[in-house]
């Protein structure tokens, strides 16, 4: 929880800033999808609402990300594969699929249904992609720390 709460910061400080017509990195979506990937979908829907409540409460808001990160812990739980686990291939749609349903779950919460679906679509489109490349360099940092 520490590791969560220091990349809560991270992301806080730093990444929130790196906006790319809407769509930012997600450290939290990524550190949610290696515990679903590592423990299971179960493990991982609990670490995703957990960490989702942290961002919420750094953050002054409750429940919406928490609920993002909830389903983003549940899509990433499907590739928790203890064989495959070492491959970086399965970790990047894990996290592709993650961000997309999570930021998908996101934006139809937070606006209420209001937003057009080409508009969503798309962010959480760029959010997966944005956080492709983030993913790649998490993952291979986060193999040598495991």
């Amino acid at each position: 929880m520490v590791g969560a709460f220091a990349l809560g910061l991270l992301q806080k400080l730093l990444f929130d800033r790196l906006l790319i017509y809407g769509a930012k990195p997600d450290l939290l979506l990524l550190l949610t999808t290696w515990i679903a990937r590592r423990e299971g979908q179960s493990v991982g829907i609990m670490a995703g609402f957990s960490i989702g409540l942290l961002m919420d409460l750094m953050r002054g808001t409750l429940g919406l990300e928490a609920f993002a990160k909830t389903v983003s812990g549940f899509v990433a739980g499907f590739f928790s594969n203890p064989d495959d686990f070492d491959k970086v291939s399965n970790f990047l749609w894990a996290t592709a699929l993650a961000a997309f349903f999570g930021t998908s779950a996101y934006e139809l919460v937070s606006s209420a249904l209001q937003t057009p679906f080409f508009k969503w679509t798309l962010l959480a489109t760029l959010t997966s992609l944005y956080n492709l490349l983030f993913g790649y360099a998490f993952f291979e940092g986060a193999k040598r720390f495991a």
